[in-house]
């Protein structure tokens, strides 16, 4: 599947693989909080295509909310719509960010995340705090965020940034993501790709095989 000697690059999803994530919490946040259900409400930001819209830069910060108080049809306040989306960030592992350290000795590491603004700064608050990083980017060579790229896993255009910006062969980098599709649009360019399935631990898999 992989092997050390055509590996030169490692590439890193970010929810589900470094951060633990439940969207869930984020569904069941808003229902307390406008007395839908989270089956409602997940309905709504689908038919809205809420996430994506947002983690392709199409709203700002300020338009996003606002979307929010027209899709759920409630008048929430800003601190109450960004708790509720940051519900669903939940913690890393400290094994996780131990092994990104010394992996980054002998590879660039990379991240390549569908996420948004709200959400990184409540990260990089969670680095700052719980393990005294000031910005949790600089854990790797380069991060490509979906909202400053106005592209969107698993759109193959995403993936084409990201190889002719590490200048490396595709089947050079390896992937990890928990999304089957992100997977499949990677592989289907050459990219050598492993599937993380939670709660299963990069760091085990990686150790084996880097």
């Amino acid at each position: 599947m992989c092997s050390k000697t055509t590996t030169k690059a490692v590439v890193f999803d970010f929810g589900n693989v470094i951060i633990n994530i439940d969207v869930e919490k984020t569904m069941s946040a808003f229902s307390e909080l406008t007395f839908k259900s989270p089956a409602r409400v997940k309905q709504l930001f689908t038919d809205a295509e809420v996430f994506k819209k947002y983690e392709t830069g199409f709203y700002s910060d300020d338009e996003f909310r606002d979307v929010i108080r027209q899709v759920l049809s409630y008048p929430l306040n800003d601190q109450e719509i960004d708790q509720a989306w940051n519900a669903l960030l939940l913690d890393v592992p400290k094994k996780r960010l131990d092994f990104l350290e010394s992996l980054k000795m002998i590879y660039p590491i990379y991240l390549l995340s569908n996420t948004n603004n709200i959400h990184i700064e409540q990260c990089k608050q969670y680095f700052r705090t719980k393990f005294g990083i000031p910005n949790f980017e600089t854990i790797f060579s380069k991060t490509f965020l979906s909202y400053k790229m106005g592209l969107w896993k698993p759109d193959y255009k995403i993936y084409d940034a990201v190889i002719g910006n590490i200048g490396c062969k595709p089947e050079e980098i390896l992937f990890l993501d928990d999304n089957q599709d992100n997977i499949d649009a990677a592989t289907d360019l050459g990219i050598k790709c492993i599937k993380i399935n939670p709660p299963d631990c990069f760091t085990e898999i990686l150790e084996h095989i880097l």
